[in-house]
């Protein structure tokens, strides 16, 4: 703890470094023991975050040897946030202080399943001896139960038990997920670990059924981090929620962070309204940061935000002042849209540092309509990276259930992380696939490679153990798309659901038409307004349209500098041929008004 003199420097040096956000010091200085923030992408939370841990460990509120619990929904963020930490903590804290500051001594950045690793391997040989190694288990997907029947050898029958289990948790069936948590974990046990085998999902829940079993191991982490943040709070399914439920204590501390409006992965288990469900039963205090600074130099961009949130929080009659004007492509057809699209590229390329400028072409979905453009690129000879894959693709899930097959062997063999060692990996990763012509095996390939060369370079400061969980959990969790804004291509084709979490200088969001934008499935099927897409929200469809608005909301906060949105008055049908296309709703909503280029 610092002397009451270093106190008053810190606080003072806080002061000036957020000293125009009224928002972000409230945050900081906040006596509440339990915060919920509100933090819209673009709105400096992790900066705040930093600053807030700054005050904690120097006010003494988090007193050595305990630690601060940092969670997060992803990887890719767990070690942004690590990396950032690890960089700018000491330069607030260190100048003051003579003694070294080292981040790994006060806080314990992970995912959630980074985290349960880590408990598994220290105390869950309690429920099975094989969790003591449970970096060289094979990772297998409990959602598929012929792969569960053959790998193995259990019963249709008794592989259902895993594969329900797992739907519950993606259609957020808490219910379920409870009645049939010891059978499950029973299972995962008898069936799983018994021929070094681990499920996604079992690794959750076996920490989950360690804190259940043996209370002293959970009072032992109740005590040890007494402080818990959470970031992307918004994204937490039902299985991290209830961990999160039993590490908070009475005296717990919490800093819970996201944004409801970046709520977009509900098809895999996001709960909704979670922040509200959060905020009433932990008693906690809700402050919303303000100001957003990626778009403070852009007043349109900025604009456009504000009022797609303000359509967020009262969807039937928001309180549109001021309209945005957002540029926009209108073309007869999809090939018009394609050149024009090839054309703007083109032009914002050459009209900046062509080795510095990043654009990416963000859709809804893949189909007929992106292949026009991807044909287009492809004739004017526009290099481009393709990730146009979701997270439930065969292609995309196996190449990452054979990452991780072959990297778990190789950890069996060799435990090392060096420069040596991942290339011989890579190596047989792209031995495996080489008889592919897939442009999606073609990418992972390339992400696969720059992946390793950033847990070599940009991840220098992990210690060797971080840098083989961070490996593992991006295999385990299938993220090796959140490298996509460090390949070399100048232009990334990708889905907004892919591309969350990441940033580049221009966004295209092409396609902007009815049943593309928001699609069939989203909110068209169910609609009133198909002959004209002049939607109306009321308690009908007011559900899916935030879910939508979601989608909308993500894809244009990807853009550092510019979003573009383009549509054409014919669209492809699913079987090639054309018909007539409405306007997107989504660019009819209050306080948008296109602007055609």
């Amino acid at each position: 703890m610092l002397s009451e003199s270093e106190q008053h420097q810190l606080l003072e040096k806080l002061r000036t470094l957020h000293s125009d956000d009224e928002k972000q010091l409230e945050v900081i200085f906040s006596e509440s023991k339990r915060l919920i923030v509100e933090a819209p992408a673009g709105y400096g939370k992790t900066k705040t975050m930093i600053s807030k841990v700054a005050y904690l460990l120097a006010t003494g509120q988090i007193a050595h040897p305990k630690k601060i619990l940092t969670l997060t929904f992803s990887v890719n963020a767990a070690y942004k946030i690590k990396k950032e930490l690890s960089e700018h903590l000491p330069h607030l804290i260190q100048p003051i202080n003579s003694n070294q500051f080292r981040v790994n001594e006060r806080l314990f950045v992970s995912n959630y399943h980074g985290f349960c690793r880590h408990i598994l391997k220290k105390y869950g040989y309690l429920l099975h001896s094989n969790l003591s190694n449970i970096e060289i288990l094979k990772s297998v997907d409990d959602s598929e139960s012929q792969e569960i029947t053959a790998l193995l050898d259990i019963s249709y029958d008794k592989a259902s038990i895993f594969t329900e289990y797992s739907d519950a948790v993606k259609s957020v069936d808490k219910q379920h997920v409870l009645k049939f948590f010891n059978r499950y974990t029973d299972g995962i046990i008898e069936s799983f670990l018994d021929k070094d085998y681990i499920s996604f999902n079992g690794i959750l829940a076996l920490t989950l059924r360690l804190f259940q079993d043996y209370s002293e191991v959970l009072h032992f982490y109740q005590g040890y981090f007494p402080m818990i943040i959470v970031d992307e709070f918004q994204d937490t399914n039902v299985l991290s929620w209830a961990l999160l439920k039993k590490l908070v204590a009475d005296r717990s501390q919490l800093v819970f962070i996201g944004d409801s409006l970046q709520r977009i992965y509900g098809f895999i288990g996001a709960i909704p309204n979670l922040m509200l469900e959060a905020e009433q039963l932990l008693s906690m205090d809700r402050i919303a940061l303000e100001k957003n600074y990626r778009f403070m130099s852009n007043p349109q961009m900025l604009q456009l935000d504000k009022n797609i949130r303000l359509n967020a929080e009262k969807p039937d009659a928001p309180a549109i002042q001021i309209k945005a004007e957002v540029p926009f492509i209108s073309v007869n057809n999809q090939l018009e849209e394609s050149e024009k699209i090839a054309q703007k590229i083109i032009s914002l390329i050459s009209s900046e540092d062509r080795q510095l400028c990043k654009v990416a072409i963000l859709v809804k979905q893949r189909g007929e309509n992106v292949n026009k453009i991807i044909e287009v690129l492809m004739e004017k000879n526009i290099s481009y990276f393709y990730a146009l894959f979701g997270d439930d693709d065969s292609e995309y899930l196996s190449f990452h259930r054979e990452c991780s097959s072959q990297f778990t062997e190789q950890l069996r063999k060799d435990i090392r992380i060096s420069k040596g060692t991942l290339s011989k990996f890579y190596i047989k990763i792209a031995e495996t696939f080489k008889h592919s012509s897939s442009p999606v095996i073609k990418s992972l390939l390339n992400l696969l490679e720059v992946f390793l060369s950033r847990a070599l370079s940009d991840y220098s400061f992990l210690s060797a153990e971080d840098k083989l969980i961070l490996i593992r959990d991006t295999f385990e969790n299938r993220t090796l798309k959140q490298n996509m804004e460090y390949v070399n291509e100048n232009v990334i084709i990708s889905t907004i659901h892919g591309a969350k979490g990441l940033e580049w200088d221009y966004v295209l969001m092409p396609d902007m038409e009815q049943y593309s934008m928001p699609n069939w499935n989203g909110l068209c099927g169910a609609c009133n307004h198909k002959s004209n897409c002049n939607l109306t929200v009321d308690s009908r469809n007011e559900k899916n349209f935030l879910e939508e608005l979601s989608v909308f909301y993500v894809g244009v906060t990807r853009a550092r500098k510019q979003i573009v949105f383009s549509a054409s008055k014919t669209r492809f049908k699913a079987d090639g041929t054309t018909q007539p296309a409405n306007l997107s709703c989504m660019l009819k909503l209050p306080g948008i008004a296109v602007v055609e280029q």
